[in-house]
This record gives C-alpha cells, sequence and structure tokens, in this order.
C-alpha cells in the first residue's frame, strides 16, 4: 500500500495520544498524587496528539468535507465506529482537564471519567487496528498481530509520553512495554515474511490447478489508481533500512535511555514518536494488496 503521511500521522499522533490518556486516567485511580498541572498537562497533550491525528486522516479523504457522513454507517463500517469512539472519548479528557485547570465541575466526576476514558481509549484503539485487520484482501493486516501490535504500541508511546508530563515514578513499567512492544512487533515482521507470497496469480483467477498464468499485455498504457495506491513497490534495501529504524527509535533507544534514566524526556518521546512514524510507514509499505495479481504481481 502506498504509504500516506497522512494516515501515518493519524496512527501514530493518535496512538500515543490514547495511549497517554490511558496511563493518566490509570494513576488518577491508583491515586498516584498527580498535581492538577500534571493531570491538565496530560489531558491537554492528549487532546492535541488525538486531534492532529483525527485531522490528518481527513486530508487522506478525497472530500474531507464529507467526513462527517462516515459516523453514519456504524452498523457495518469499522472506520465509522471509530470515529463515533474518538468523539466519545474526547468528553473524559475535556472534563478531566476542566476539572484540574478550572475547576468548572464537581470532583465527583474525575473518577468515573477516568474509568470512561480508559474503555474509551481502549476501544478507539481497537477500531482503529479493525480498519485494517477487518481486511480479508490484504493479508499483511488480516491477522490477530494487528489487533495486539496498536494496543501494545500506544501503551508503550504513550508511557514516555506520561514520563516527560508526570516524572519518572513508572519508568521501569514502561521499559517493559517498550520490550514487550518489540517483541510483538518482530513477532509481527516475522509472520508477515513467513506468509507472503501465500497467494498465486492463479488462485486470484480460480485456476490453481492449470500451471503457472501469465498476462497476454499490460491491462493499461499506464499505472491506474489501484496500481499507485496499493500496488507500492518496497526495496529490500529500504525496508531493511527502516525495521532497524523503528526497532531503534521506537523501542529499543528510548528503553535503553529511561532504563539508565537519563534526563532528557522530550528529547526521548520525540524519538520513540519518530520511530514510531517509521513502523506506520512500513506498515503501509509492507501490506500488499491483493488486486496486485491482476495486474503485475505473480504473489502476494
Amino acid at each position: 500500500m502506498h504509504p500516506a503521511i497522512s494516515v501515518i500521522i493519524f496512527t501514530t499522533f493518535s496512538g500515543m495520544g490514547y495511549g497517554l490518556f490511558i496511563w493518566l486516567c490509570a494513576n488518577i485511580l491508583a491515586g498516584s498524587g498527580l498535581s492538577d498541572d500534571e493531570i491538565f498537562s496530560g489531558t491537554a497533550l492528549s487532546f492535541i496528539l488525538v486531534s492532529i491525528g483525527l485531522i490528518s486522516s481527513t486530508l487522506h479523504l478525497g472530500h474531507p468535507e464529507r467526513a462527517w457522513r462516515a459516523l453514519s454507517q456504524w452498523r457495518s463500517s469499522w472506520l465509522s465506529r471509530e470515529g463515533i469512539m474518538a468523539i466519545l472519548t474526547y468528553g473524559p479528557m475535556v472534563i478531566i482537564g476542566g476539572q484540574a485547570y478550572l475547576g468548572v465541575w464537581s470532583s465527583s466526576l474525575v473518577m468515573p471519567m477516568a474509568v470512561l476514558g480508559i474503555l474509551g481509549s481502549v476501544v478507539t484503539i481497537f477500531t482503529t487496528s479493525m480498519i485494517y485487520a477487518s481486511l480479508k484482501s490484504i493479508p499483511a493486516w488480516h491477522n490477530v498481530w494487528v489487533k495486539i501490535g496498536y494496543q501494545a504500541y500506544a501503551l508503550s508511546s504513550g508511557g514516555v509520553a506520561y514520563i516527560m508530563i508526570a516524572g519518572w515514578q513508572h519508568f521501569m513499567t514502561v521499559v517493559g512495554l517498550l520490550v514487550l512492544a518489540l517483541v510483538v512487533k518482530i513477532i509481527t515482521w516475522i509472520y508477515i515474511d513467513k506468509h507472503r507470497g501465500q497467494y498465486k496469480r492463479e488462485d486470484a483467477l480460480g485456476l490453481p490447478d492449470f500451471g503457472k498464468a501469465k498476462p497476454f499485455e499490460p491491462a493499461h498504457s499506464q499505472k491506474n489508481y489501484l496500481q499507485r495506491e496499493m500496488g507500492y513497490e518496497l526495496k529490500s534495501g529500504r525496508r531493511a533500512l527502516m525495521r532497524w529504524l523503528a526497532l531503534g527509535c521506537g523501542f529499543i533507544l528510548p528503553a535503553v535511555m529511561l532504563y539508565y534514566g537519563l534526563p532528557l524526556a522530550p528529547v526521548i518521546t520525540l524519538i520513540c514518536l519518530g520511530g514510531m512514524m517509521a513502523e506506520r510507514w512500513l506498515f503501509f509499505a509492507e501490506a500488499e494488496h491483493v488486486v496486485g495479481l491482476y495486474y503485475d504481481k505473480d504473489s502476494v
């Protein structure tokens, strides 16, 4: 798939934003003694990250002004469900942040809003992952590791951002989550590599037992929309480079820097965010659509 920057920003920024909000709400419920300034800063940063992601996602649409219509298709569309859940989860963010900064609501609302904030964030992340995991036409996405990965990456990157906001109390837990996310990412890549090429052109034609199928001539004189958007050519050298960049900056380097207690939390957060953007780029670039079998692909 063509790795569009708008969707990369959407999944990366919103993932870190919801992960940060989960961390913040969990510590509110645990009575970790967060100050009002820390709670407000955390909710504000979560709000900004999620909003940047959602606004960026609309730029990928052919008609962004019609984005609101997607909300009506919640019965059948994971994209619609994701949009609805994202809007609903703004409620706990605004109430918790408003109470911490202005005291405009009763403090008794904070605890139930923290519960709803965790549930809303987890469900929103899940619906986002299902936008991709539900697509049988893209084997690299249609597996359980996509759903597990989205939660793991959000919690680990959000944990890094939480340390920047509220201090180092839980730094070893964040390090553990970064290692867990690293393992999930490696397993995901092993799964993708193992199953790459499982579908052949003969399967797409419904003729798996009639020898090798070859096109007489190209279907078009130049690439069409399907080939441009769903037939991205990823070279092995670039794949290796981006994988190491994703592993190093998204997981390994932040974990090492946190483990040794380097007082550079904002820098660590930016490094993690950059690494997760590299991981998202690969997520799309490595995803092969079976429509390629009808054009220039022998296997997917």
